[in-house]
């Protein structure tokens, strides 16, 4: 099968846009003065009741109480709880781009099937890294902590991008990069953070990772360039 690099030039059923059909704007911009809004307010009223359900709204989640864990773990674990969500999603992620290259192949200086493989796994690895850590420090590796909770729910577009059987190999190298950019950023964050606990071991390990999570930003951007070279007719 030949593999996708891209469908932008390939006309089809797509209606939006209105410079092929100017009349059909105007008809549309005669509406709003004939029918008028559904509603009062605007903007502004908008804004004022976000800031008023925010005000009376509880927490998106919250950590659990432990006798066994000091008050000062808590912020270390939610984030930690953040790591082992974001991993686990990120298993998952690679696991359906594997499909996407079994569905359409790859391209030239594209990813191999061994290349998302080998990622896949380290995702995994890292997944039992933190599931590890938090144990260590007393926590609870099912705790959906809030920061796991806010990240979760940040990453679920990516996912439905990459399921999606619509989409290319390239269209999901370009979600996933957005992922690999918010997960390296976050153990960029979260090893200072386990540093200042003065376990020499587990930071060794987690710098280990964030070093790893940084091959894989630069391992996505070089099969990207590599595409959008192939797409622009380059060798």
């Amino acid at each position: 099968m030949k593999p996708q690099i891209t469908n932008i030039t390939r006309p089809g059923e797509n209606h939006t846009g209105i410079a092929l059909h100017p009349e059909y704007a105007l008809e549309m911009v005669e509406g709003t003065t004939e029918f008028g809004p559904t509603s009062s307010g605007g903007p502004e009223l908008i804004a004022a009741n976000r800031v008023r359900m925010a005000k009376v709204s509880e927490p998106a989640a919250t950590m659990p109480s432990s006798p066994q864990v000091p008050l000062e773990l808590l912020p270390v674990l939610d984030k930690l709880g953040a790591r082992i969500a974001f991993e686990r999603i990120g298993v998952r992620l690679y696991e359906a781009l594997i499909s996407k290259h079994d569905a359409y192949g790859s391209f030239r200086g594209g990813p191999t099937r061994e290349d998302l493989v080998q990622l896949r796994g380290e995702e995994l690895r890292h997944l039992g890294l933190v599931h590890q850590v938090i144990l260590r420090l007393g926590g609870d590796p099912t705790v959906v902590t809030p920061c796991a909770n806010i990240q979760t729910v940040a990453s679920r577009g990516i996912g439905d991008i990459l399921v999606d059987p619509r989409t290319s190999l390239v269209e999901c190298l370009d979600a996933i990069m957005v992922a690999e950019l918010a997960d390296h950023e976050s153990w960029a964050q979260l090893v200072p953070i386990v540093a200042a606990l003065g376990h020499k071991d587990i930071e060794a390990r987690m710098r280990e990772a964030e070093r790893t999570e940084v091959e894989h930003m630069t391992k996505v951007r070089g099969w990207l360039a590599a595409a959008a070279k192939v797409a622009a007719g380059g060798d």
